[in-house]
């Protein structure tokens, strides 16, 4: 064994030898601090917890002329609040969204005057499931009167949230089998028929 004069003679003899023992007791000291961090890096973006789309902002928007105001995605559809800014009155035809290896229409013609706004539910959507992200396009197809038909297109990016049930599976369920389907809006209000589509997928038609 060396005692401490031989290693103090050794550094002497040899300059590299002082900074090569430096290096290993650094490496004995904080070796397995290192090892435990490199683990938990490891673990961490194994699952997913460091995937740059988690630190990706949210944002919804649409080339000039039309207005993202407001948007809302779930696991079965996709709420969109949109404004007219194109300085005429137009018709919003229909509005697809794709994203997340799956793509979903609302094909109901909605009238939009100079800076008027209106919400949109794409219904029919597999989004995919709460708290994962959602990052995908819109295309939004209309018509000013007298024109022909344009198409502008989008970004998408937001984190899917729970849906609050609109519907109620029994209420769309009887009026399927009973053929009332067309009825559901005047009883319970404006889009319920929608809604049984959107979450039960009855009266779709």
């Amino acid at each position: 064994m060396r005692s401490k004069k031989d290693n103090h003679l050794s550094a002497k003899l040899n300059p590299s030898f002082t900074s090569s023992q430096a290096a290993l007791e650094f490496l004995m000291t904080y070796g397995w601090a290192i090892l435990i961090v490199i683990t938990a890096i490891g673990v961490l973006a194994y699952f997913g917890v460091l995937s740059p789309d988690n630190f990706l902002p949210e944002k919804c928007s649409l080339p000039s002329g039309m207005t993202c105001l407001d948007y809302r995605v779930e696991s079965y559809r996709v709420l969109l609040v949109l404004q007219n800014s194109l300085g005429k009155t137009i018709t919003v035809n229909n509005i697809t969204v794709s994203g997340n290896n799956q793509g979903c229409t609302d094909n109901e013609s909605i009238t939009l005057k100079l800076n008027e706004k209106a919400v949109f539910a794409v219904t029919q959507c597999s989004n995919g499931i709460s708290g994962q992200k959602f990052k995908g396009n819109m295309s939004v197809s209309y018509t000013i009167e007298g024109e022909l038909s344009h198409d502008i297109k989008g970004t998408l990016k937001a984190k899917i949230v729970p849906g609050d049930s609109i519907s109620s599976s029994s209420i769309c369920q009887n009026a399927q089998n009973s053929g009332l389907c067309g009825g559901l809006d005047i009883v319970f209000g404006y889009g319920y028929q929608e809604a049984c589509c959107g979450e039960y997928g009855l009266c779709c038609s």
